[in-house]
């Protein structure tokens, strides 16, 4: 995002610092949204995308849907960043912006941190500083075989890009305009002013109505001098008329097409790759039909000298129905005759395979051609229908994710994955083997019983789906004939196991109990009734 482009950004917020944000949400892995309640015109949330090769900051308005971490550097954010927004700083026109956050009050207290927001193209980037600089974390670990001039990891002193030596178009007077840009093409504005980049450059030279390599002389100089104060107050404009779209609403747009382009991509490579290894299986099926002839031959000739064979060895030579002696390599263990059996049993499996090779073949080059088709055609697809063939990947991928392994296995609510370990032996399989650390974890309070476990992706379980756990859980367990049982439930991360402790036995902190009607099925599991929850 361009120097310009970002001061006209956060404009809006300095008239209104300090602004007691949200909880942050994540749209995906490289989106942030901080809700700014406070916060009125253009939107009441921060907008940080930073997904190379185009990052942008916006405000507008906040996701209505509470979406939860999706990276360990979201999950650090969200924690960390919890106090009020104090301070923002933009050095210059550079394209970094500097968020501070005040302490976070409450039961356990937060230290002020700064949020680094890059938005420097292809290498964009995310990281958190507590009060020295420090870096806790960052989105991008960034070491020095990849960039020699500065290092970007956790417990390190960080250290900002390099500034650039340009004039500020925002505090120079026509004079110094004049004689900065005197002399040189248009086409080369960007390098001379800072904040402006091929975006705005290009919006200039549209706004300005001149060639790109015009020189900067008479009377054209004097319309681009003329042009600037007027980018410098509204650069966005200026972008619009040119044609570009830097909007909230037009950067969401194009993100969502990009993510859903990639994973049909990605999603049609593979097929493609699958049906190319088909068709050259195919074609070695079909070329191995002259092996079968071959093998004929030789069982024809065995069968045909057999009581020359010597009995138990290894090789024999036998004159050929050509006339040539032919050298065959023999099973000892067997006489001619079964040497002969070995070799049409073989020639048939082979012909067998050469016929469905010829059969299948036009099926399967009309699969590799679809597949070649799908993949060149996503760049051309229309919003509509890329959206369309993202859902139905999305909803057959769903329907793949049911796989064997440890554990009775239920459909929750909202389709979350619910799975019951049946023994001790299966709740460490369950727990250890299936879960993953932000999947939840239940277990009934006061029993052995059934490890439960809920798998999330990531995503926050809704408290519906924490209930039906709950009641498979109690309904696992000795206390299943009880009326109102507890359930202990916590996330994944926070159970481990004792060296020396026995099979299902298990250890867990950070946990909050429910109190259910216990079930042993998924009817029952929807339709019961809970008591309440305890912290």
């Amino acid at each position: 995002m361009e120097g310009l482009l970002l001061a006209e950004a956060v404009r809006p917020l300095y008239a209104r610092l300090p602004l007691a944000g949200g909880a942050w949400r994540f749209p995906d892995e490289r989106t942030a949204v901080l809700p700014l309640p406070g916060l009125d015109a253009p939107g009441d949330a921060l907008w940080i995308f930073s997904r190379p090769p185009t990052p942008r900051l916006a405000l507008g308005k906040a996701p209505e849907d509470g979406t939860p971490a999706r990276t360990s550097f979201q999950e650090q954010l969200a924690a960390r960043a919890v106090g009020p927004l104090e301070a923002v700083r933009q050095a210059g026109l550079d394209r970094v912006l500097e968020l501070d956050f005040g302490a976070g009050t409450g039961f356990v207290p937060r230290p002020a941190v700064t949020l680094v927001v890059e938005l420097t193209g292809r290498n964009a980037n995310l990281a958190l500083l507590n009060g020295a600089r420090t870096i806790l974390g960052v989105e991008r670990v960034v070491l020095a075989d990849r960039n020699r001039y500065r290092e970007l990891k956790p417990g390190i002193a960080y250290r900002p890009p390099p500034p650039y030596a340009k004039l500020d178009p925002r505090r120079a007077s026509a004079a110094e305009l004049e004689a900065a840009l005197q002399g040189g093409r248009l086409d080369q504005v960007r390098r001379v002013l800072d904040g402006i980049g091929p975006e705005l450059g290009g919006a200039l030279i549209a706004g300005c109505g001149l060639a790109p390599e015009t020189r900067l002389e008479g009377e054209a100089l004097a319309r681009v001098v003329a042009a600037i104060p007027d980018l410098v107050r509204a650069p966005s404009a200026w972008l619009v008329r040119a044609g570009g779209a830097p909007g909230l609403d037009a950067r969401r747009r194009a993100d969502r097409r990009e993510r859903e382009a990639r994973v049909l991509t990605t999603a049609y490579r593979h097929r493609l790759e699958v049906a190319r290894k088909r068709l050259q299986d195919l074609e070695r099926a079909a070329e191995r039909e002259a092996e079968a002839g071959r093998l004929r031959e030789e069982a024809d000739l065995l069968m045909a000298y057999g009581h020359q064979v010597p009995v138990g060895a290894a090789q024999v030579r036998l004159p050929g129905f050509d006339g040539a002696e032919r050298e065959l390599a023999l099973d000892p263990r067997q006489d001619a005759f079964g040497n002969a059996r070995k070799r049409y049993d073989r020639a048939r499996r082979l012909e067998r395979r050469a016929e469905r090779a010829h059969e299948g073949r036009p099926a399967a080059e009309a699969a590799w051609r679809q597949a070649r088709q799908a993949v060149e055609a996503v760049d051309t697809l229309p919003d509509e229908e890329l959206h369309r063939r993202a859902a139905d990947l999305a909803e057959a991928t769903r329907r793949r994710r049911r796989p064997s392994g440890p554990g009775i296995r239920f459909a929750g609510p909202h389709d979350f994955e619910v799975v019951v370990g049946r023994n001790a032996r299966e709740n460490d399989a369950v727990t250890f083997r299936l879960a993953r650390s932000r999947d939840l974890w239940l277990h009934v309070q006061g029993f052995s019983g059934a490890h439960v476990v809920v798998r999330s992706g990531g995503a926050e379980v809704p408290f519906d789906t924490v209930l039906f756990a709950a009641r498979l859980a109690a309904g696992f367990s000795p206390a299943r004939h009880s009326g109102n049982v507890a359930v202990d439930y916590t996330l994944r991360k926070n159970v481990w196991k004792v060296k020396g402790q026995p099979a299902g036995a298990v250890s867990f902190s950070h946990q909050k109990t429910v109190y259910v009607t216990p079930a042993r099925d998924e009817t029952a599991a929807a339709a019961g009734e809970d008591r309440g929850e305890d912290a």
